[in-house]
C-alpha cells in the first residue's frame, strides 16, 4: 500500500512540475543539453529566477543532472521526453478516437478496434523505453541476474566470466519453464569450472543438472568455452546485463542492467560473433555422463 502511495505521489510531482509551461519549455531544451543558462534565458523570455527556480524543480524530482556544466536529461528524462509526452500528445489529439475503445471495452470486438485505432494514431509505445538500472558490486549483479532468469519467457543468451551456483541454478529454472537457453564461458574460467561442478552436485542440484542434460540433444549447440571480454546477458530481445570490469585485475567496477531492444540487438549481433569462434570443453562430458545415467 505504501509502495503504490509512492507511486501516486510520484506521479503527482512530475505532472506538477512539468504542468508548468515554463518547465515544459526547458525541460525540451536539455533534451540536447544546456550549457548556457544565460542564452537559454533570453532564448526563452524566461525570467532569471523563474528560470533556475523551473531548473531546480527539473533537477530536484530526477529528469535532468548536471554533468561536466551541461544539464541533460537522465535516463528518466529521455524515457518521458522520447514517449511519455509524444504518447499523451497524439492520445490527446485523438481523444475522440480514444474514448471509442473505452466504449467497446469487453465486446468482441474490443481487440481488433482497439489494436487498429492505435496502429492507426500510432501512439509511441512504452515497452520501447529505456531504463537503465546502476548495479555497483557483484552481489547487485548476481541478483538482477537471477532476476532476469525468473522472469524470462522466451530465450536467454548468457556470456560469463564468473561461476555462480544461484545463477546456474536460475538457468536450470528458466529451461525447465521451456526457455530457450545458451551460455559461454569465458576460457579463463575452464579449468577451475570442473572442479566447481563437481563439488556442487548437491542431490537437488544433480536432479535439476540430469532435467537439464536429458532435455537437450546437442550441448555443444548451448554450451561453449570463448574469449569472453566481459560479462554480457540478453533476454527476451530486450533486457541487457552488461558488466564494466577493471582490465588490470578483473574486479567490477559497475554493471549496468538496460531494457532497450536496440542495445539488445546490437549485443546479440556480438554474441553470435563470439560464439562462432567458441568451442566445446570436457567439463561437457560431466554433463554428457548425467545424461546416460
Amino acid at each position: 500500500m505504501k509502495k503504490a502511495e509512492s507511486h501516486v505521489e510520484g506521479v503527482a510531482d512530475l505532472f506538477k512540475v512539468l504542468g508548468k509551461p515554463d518547465a515544459l519549455k526547458i525541460f525540451l531544451l536539455t533534451k540536447d543539453g544546456i550549457k548556457n543558462s544565460t542564452h537559454t534565458i533570453k532564448e526563452t523570455a524566461i525570467s532569471q529566477k523563474k528560470y533556475y527556480a523551473r531548473l531546480k524543480a527539473l533537477l530536484d524530482i530526477g529528469l535532468v543532472r548536471k554533468t561536466d556544466g551541461v544539464y541533460r536529461q537522465t535516463a528518466l528524462g529521455r524515457m518521458i521526453h522520447d514517449s511519455f509526452l509524444p504518447a499523451m500528445g497524439k492520445a490527446f489529439d485523438a481523444r475522440e478516437e480514444m474514448e471509442l475503445i473505452v466504449y467497446l471495452e469487453g465486446t468482441e470486438i474490443d481487440s481488433e478496434v482497439k489494436k487498429h485505432i492505435l496502429n492507426d494514431l500510432e501512439i509511441p509505445s512504452f515497452s520501447e523505453s529505456t531504463e537503465i538500472k546502476v548495479l555497483r558490486d557483484y552481489e547487485a549483479l548476481a541478483i538482477e541476474a537471477i532476476d532476469l532468469y525468473d522472469s524470462a519467457k522466451e530465450n536467454v543468451l548468457l556470456a560469463t566470466n564468473y561461476f555462480d551456483v544461484r545463477v546456474i541454478e536460475a538457468t536450470l529454472r528458466a529451461v525447465d519453464r521451456g526457455v530457450k537457453h545458451r551460455t559461454m564461458m569465458g576460457k579463463n574460467e575452464t579449468s577451475s569450472s570442473i572442479q566447481k561442478l563437481k563439488g556442487m552436485l548437491s542431490i537437488t542440484f544433480t536432479k535439476a543438472l540430469i532435467n537439464f542434460a536429458s532435455n537437450i540433444v546437442e550441448l555443444k549447440d548451448t554450451i561453449r568455452y570463448a574469449d569472453v571480454p566481459y560479462t554480457f546477458c540478453i533476454v527476451d530481445g530486450h533486457r541487457n546485463l552488461i558488466e564494466i570490469s577493471n582490465t588490470l585485475n578483473d574486479n567490477l567496477i559497475v554493471a549496468l542492467s538496460i531494457d532497450d531492444r536496440i542495445v539488445a540487438e546490437k549485443l546479440t549481433k556480438f554474441y553470435e560473433t563470439i560464439w562462432e569462434t567458441g568451442e566445446t570443453h570436457s567439463t561437457l562430458k560431466v554433463l554428457d555422463s548425467l545424461k546416460s545415467s
